[in-house]
């Protein structure tokens, strides 16, 4: 994550969010003060989904990518949802915390972990150690580090992504060519870009990857590339020439030594192929200049990957993401790799965005889906902390994830603070903040679980060489993007490409893709509700709602505006404002049918005090009525929170759950055990 992972596209959207019912709420900071005070601590009782984890992880095998989709060796399939563990967390956390939170996630049912910011500079220790001179040399202290989390990890049926290039910052005593002139009056250098085109930087890195994936952990016994619950590496983090750091190299950047390297490769690559040499280095421009920069990346890709594969690693490789802004443009190099990863972070209000009007984050995602290939989102989250609406983002990312087909899905992050005591509140700590806390447990099942169906219809962005490259084709830009997305599956094909004889154009049977026409909105102009093709969830954009219905999970969340919203199954009547609930089954069967029956529940709720762990946390209010089995009961997750009689009755075919008499439970069984 880096400031430029929150893009700018949000600048605007954040200004126009006064004409949504959002901001009429959070203005209101009078009502939040009288809010009770609650928090949500690492050791307090969760439900538990560890039983979706198979234990330890790597018990099928290594991880395979087979037609588009993620499996394990033995033929297991997988869906990942996963979190990002960062930064201090990594290095700052004792042993028994460590464990601790292994467990805690297994119960949340999370099956990933990226460990990130590892290497940052801004990081101490960090992996290279205290010493900010050196960054050739792992440090074996925070290595143990590294093991002890990897291990606990891995008993508990959570795999581990690995990211070989984060933060580092290059040092003077790298031995970095033109080294000075990176820097500029700084003694460490950002390499972003440079390292597309400088060989020196290129050793480093592959100096650095070799040791890190050679590393034996010395719990496990194996080296992290041997591990099979070690599933995939990313070269390099947020690190693209296609949008971000192209620009870096040119000319008027006063690096005099780079940019004389960075001209000569663009004027050959564009006389031996054909293409302008005049246009073909203007890195700022959607045209030639697009495809030499994704054949500059696949060079340097192309000289990584042998490296991670001689180690031993068998897992995916994603070489960096499509993040901040980019356009399909930027995907072909991320080809290379056997994954396509993608960031993206979202704005207050999303769930009132009208579609024909403006881009929401998912969306953004949506284009890095290159059909015949798995898709990983390693960064997800709202952009500002704390949006009042942010427990609504878990609901709507698994749902958009199961429709989509999309392989593993990461927020930003579990934590970023030591995890030995209380956490801070911020955008990066999730951990202790029941603004996302509360509902990752319901998003976790239904996206694993499949409690959602994929989409009936798939429309395909299937572009000639000269619009693919020469028209800057985003959610931004295109109607037809956002209007479709929430409808129906939506994929990006590669081009067929003179210039890029490596890049595999792709194939597809017409008749099971709709081609999409960016221009066209593919919603009603009277419309106030984009609705799944399946008929399974949908989200009323005019009142900021959505909903779920399925057979195994029935949710409502956004602004209920004093009405009555009904599912197959739940009556969902609630009297606070905004609020999101949500009933699933947890054995399997329909709600109907279920013997056991998890509701989570979740609302608003701001730090009492910018580094306190307290939190402010809106009661929610109301009645649900739950069709299922009469003998079940109800009970909260905790076992130390007793339910009054009143909380639960059955009348009449139904379960009458009054959420004002839950003594503050969000997490609730509705099951035959006492």
């Amino acid at each position: 994550m880096s400031l430029f992972g929150i893009t700018k596209r949000f600048l605007y959207v954040l200004l126009s969010l006064c004409t949504l019912p959002v901001c009429t709420l959070a203005q209101d900071s009078s009502a939040s003060g009288k809010w009770p005070i609650d928090r949500v601590l690492s050791y307090a009782p969760t439900p538990d989904l560890s039983w979706l984890n198979h234990k330890p992880a790597g018990f099928h095998g290594k991880i395979l990518a087979q037609d588009g989709a993620l499996v394990f060796e033995d033929g297991t399939p997988v869906r990942f949802w996963g979190v990002n563990l960062q930064a201090y967390a990594l290095f700052h956390t004792n042993l028994n915390s460590v464990e601790l939170h292994a467990q805690r996630m297994a119960r949340l049912g999370i099956n990933l972990v990226r460990i990130h910011h590892h290497d940052s500079h801004w990081v101490g220790p960090n992996v290279f150690g205290s010493d900010p001179s050196d960054t050739l040399n792992l440090d074996p202290a925070s290595m143990q580090k590294l093991d002890a989390w990897i291990a606990a990890l891995k008993r508990q049926g959570i795999y581990v992504w690995l990211d070989l290039h984060v933060g580092r910052r290059f040092t003077q005593q790298d031995g970095i060519s033109g080294f000075d002139e990176i820097a500029g009056d700084d003694d460490i250098a950002d390499v972003r870009g440079f390292n597309y085109i400088s060989p020196s930087i290129e050793a480093r890195m592959i100096k650095f990857q070799n040791a890190y994936l050679r590393h034996e952990n010395s719990l496990t016994g194996l080296t992290y590339a041997e591990d099979p619950a070690v599933v995939a590496v990313m070269l390099t983090n947020e690190n693209d020439l296609t949008h971000h750091f192209g620009n870096a190299l040119l000319p008027n950047k006063n690096v005099p030594m780079h940019s004389e390297l960075f001209m000569a490769m663009a004027d050959e690559f564009a006389r031996g192929n054909g293409l302008d040499p005049d246009e073909t280095w203007r890195t700022w421009e959607h045209g030639d200049s697009k495809i030499f920069l994704n054949d500059l990346e696949r060079r340097f890709n192309e000289q990584l990957i042998p490296v991670v594969r001689d180690s031993g690693f068998e897992g995916l490789i994603s070489t960096t993401s499509l993040w901040g802004g980019m356009t399909i443009a930027g995907l072909p190099s991320l080809t290379v790799g056997s994954i396509i990863d993608a960031h993206s972070y979202g704005a207050v209000g999303e769930i009132g965005f009208d579609p024909r009007q403006q881009s929401g984050f998912l969306e953004w995602i949506a284009i890095a889906q290159v059909e015949g290939m798995p898709l990983s989102v390693s960064e997800w989250n709202i952009g500002e902390f704390p949006a009042e609406d942010r427990f609504i983002t878990p609901l709507r990312v698994a749902t958009s994830a199961a429709h989509q087909g999309w392989d593993a899905m990461m927020i930003y992050g579990y934590s970023q603070q030591s995890l030995n005591r209380s956490t801070s509140p911020n955008n990066w700590s999730m951990a202790e903040d029941p603004g996302m806390i509360w509902m990752m447990p319901a998003a976790a099942l239904l996206f694993r679980e499949g409690h959602v169906k994929q989409a009936e219809n798939t429309y395909a962005i299937c572009l000639d060489e000269d619009t693919f490259f020469g028209r800057p084709v985003s959610p931004e830009t295109s109607v037809a993007i956002r209007t479709v997305f929430e409808q129906s599956r939506l994929v990006t094909c590669m081009p067929e490409t003179r210039a890029l004889p490596w890049l595999a154009a792709t194939k597809l049977n017409r008749d099971e893709y709709g081609p999409l026409d960016l221009d066209r909105s593919y919603l009603a102009e009277d419309a106030t509700v984009v609705a799944a093709d399946t008929g399974e969830f949908q989200r009323d954009f005019g009142n900021a709602r959505f909903t779920v219905d399925t057979g195994k999970s029935q949710i409502a969340a956004g602004f209920f505006h004093d009405e009555v919203i009904t599912t197959r199954n739940v009556v969902f009547d609630l009297t606070t404002p905004m609020a999101a609930v949500a009933v699933q089954s947890l054995d399997g069967n329909d709600i109907a049918q279920s013997r056991q029956i998890l509701i989570s529940i979740s609302g608003r709720s701001v730090p009492v005090e910018p580094q306190s762990a307290a939190f402010r946390v809106e009661p929610v209010t109301g009645i649900l009525q739950i069709t299922a089995s009469a003998d079940l009961k109800l009970r909260s997750v905790d076992p130390g929170r007793a339910l009054p009689p009143k909380a639960h009755q059955y009348e009449n075919g139904r379960h009458i759950v009054d959420l004002t008499e839950l003594n503050g439970a969000r997490w609730l069984y509705l099951d035959l055990l006492q």
